[in-house]
C-alpha cells in the first residue's frame, strides 16, 4: 500500500535553493534592480519585487502568464523561474549555450559534424 503524499516520477521534488534565485537570474541578466527588470515584462515593481522575496519552491506566487514572460527575459527555463530546477545543479546549460560559448572554428567543425550525422541517420532512399 502507497501513500497518497510520495512523490511519484510524474511529480517532480521541488527544489528549494539556499539562493533567491529569481534575483540570482535577473542579476546575472544584467538588470541591476528589480525596477528595471519589472520595466522591462511591463509589470508593475511592486508585484515583480514580491516575486523576488517570495522563497523558492511550489508555493511561488508567480501566475503561470508571469512566468513564462521571466522566463522568456531571463533566456531560462519556466521550471528554473519556479524553483523546480536547481540553479546550481550541473548540466543546466542548453545547447545554444554551448555552441555560443565555442570559437567560429570549432562552431563550424560542429556544423560539418552534425550535418554528417543528419546525412547518416536519413533513410537510405532520402540521401
Amino acid at each position: 500500500m502507497t501513500s497518497h503524499n510520495t512523490p511519484t516520477q510524474n511529480h517532480p521534488t521541488p527544489v528549494t535553493c539556499g539562493r533567491r534565485t529569481l534575483q540570482r537570474l535577473r542579476r546575472e541578466a544584467g538588470y541591476r534592480s528589480a525596477k528595471d527588470f519589472a520595466r522591462a515584462l511591463s509589470i508593475p515593481a511592486s508585484t515583480y519585487a514580491r516575486y523576488e522575496r517570495h522563497p523558492d519552491g511550489p508555493d511561488m506566487p508567480i501566475p503561470l502568464a508571469s512566468a513564462w514572460a521571466i522566463a522568456d527575459a531571463l533566456g531560462c527555463s519556466i521550471d528554473l523561474v519556479v524553483g523546480r530546477e536547481d540553479i546550481d545543479a550541473p548540466g543546466q546549460g542548453t545547447l545554444q549555450t554551448f555552441y555560443d560559448s565555442l570559437s567560429v572554428g570549432s562552431r563550424a567543425m560542429l556544423e560539418d559534424y552534425m550535418a554528417y550525422l543528419d546525412y547518416r541517420d536519413r533513410p537510405a532512399g532520402r540521401r
